[in-house]
């Protein structure tokens, strides 16, 4: 009689995906999850503060759905344009451990230089204009591949090169990195692809980040200063006068200036003949030697000669 001795394996437990939007409970303890996440200094700036705590909440949720750690979701999630998008690395780190495939690798091809093309529009609505631009790159495609575990299948990504980069408007963009990194660039795309192709549900059907930038179209919505009124500007002394300045000079010298008023007649009244009399005032007197006395006096207002020699400043 022989026994056999069964060997239990025993199986990791199986995650189970917990909104804190489903109800009230678990809403409440999202919350109390969050105000501990929003006062620490490592989490991300829009993560901070009880202000950002519905942004907490949300992170809260997928990591929840994604059986990861918040602070892994808070520290590679981005939003852009108010869409959310999942760094590239992160999205490479997240196909290698999910159990489905073995770990992810490139195959690359250099296709040397080649001229290719890119079609643009331009013009306004209902009236666009085309535009075939062409231009000489070095050329080179990229290929993401792993193994499912499951089925011993080799995956294949889509095919990502530097003329769709082109094509696409990437390659020229401002600020692209397509063209000072192309071959990190060619990776990242190319296991972007790969992943929303064999496991959207593990990004969330969610883009890479890279993605978002060389897709937005982004606009400077910051409202212009406005500029103060001519008055209230207080030119420095001395300044000479500017073109626009002189402009308005001009145009007020050529404007018809106003006719003046006839100036009211000047009539010119005769006085009457006054009575002798002083300087001071005081009438003279019909003797002809007390008016030549006087007149005498009055010429000499400064006095006498023998006067300033007898001057005593005591």
């Amino acid at each position: 009689m022989t026994t056999s001795q069964a060997v239990a394996l025993a199986t990791p437990p199986v995650h189970r995906a917990i909104s804190v939007f489903s109800s009230e409970a678990d809403f409440a303890a999202g919350q109390r999850l969050c105000k501990a996440l929003t006062s620490s200094g490592l989490v991300p700036v829009a993560y901070q503060g009880e202000g950002n705590m519905g942004n907490a909440l949300i992170a809260l949720d997928m990591a929840n759905r994604m059986g990861i750690p918040p602070i892994m979701v808070m520290q590679n999630l981005d939003v852009i344009e108010g869409r959310p998008s999942w760094k590239s690395q992160f999205i490479l780190g997240a196909l290698n451990s999910c159990g489905l495939f073995s770990p992810i690798r490139f195959r690359m091809v250099d296709l040397g230089v080649q001229e290719v093309e890119r079609v643009e529009w331009s013009g306004p609505k209902g009236n666009r204009e085309k535009r075939t631009v062409k231009a000489k790159i070095h050329n080179q495609t990229c290929v993401a591949f792993a193994i499912e575990k499951a089925t011993g299948d080799v995956l294949e990504g889509p095919t990502v090169s530097i003329a769709m980069a082109v094509a696409e408007g990437w390659y020229f963009r401002a600020g692209s990195k397509w063209v000072t990194m192309p071959d990190l660039m060619l990776r990242y795309r190319a296991g972007a692809f790969f992943g929303r192709l064999y496991a959207p549900h593990i990004l969330n059907g969610m883009p890479s980040a890279d993605e978002v930038l060389d897709i937005a179209e982004f606009k400077d919505i910051t409202p212009a200063a406005e500029a103060p009124a001519a008055e209230t500007i207080a030119k420095p002394a001395g300044r000479s006068k500017g073109v626009h300045a002189a402009m308005a000079a001009a145009k007020a010298a050529d404007k018809p200036k106003p006719k003046a008023k006839p100036a009211a007649p000047i009539i010119e009244a005769e006085a009457d003949e006054l009575p002798a009399h002083d300087e001071d005032g005081v009438l003279l007197d019909d003797d002809v030697d007390g008016d030549a006395e006087r007149a005498a006096g009055a010429d000499d207002v400064f006095g006498t000669d023998d006067d300033d020699d007898n001057y005593d400043p005591a």
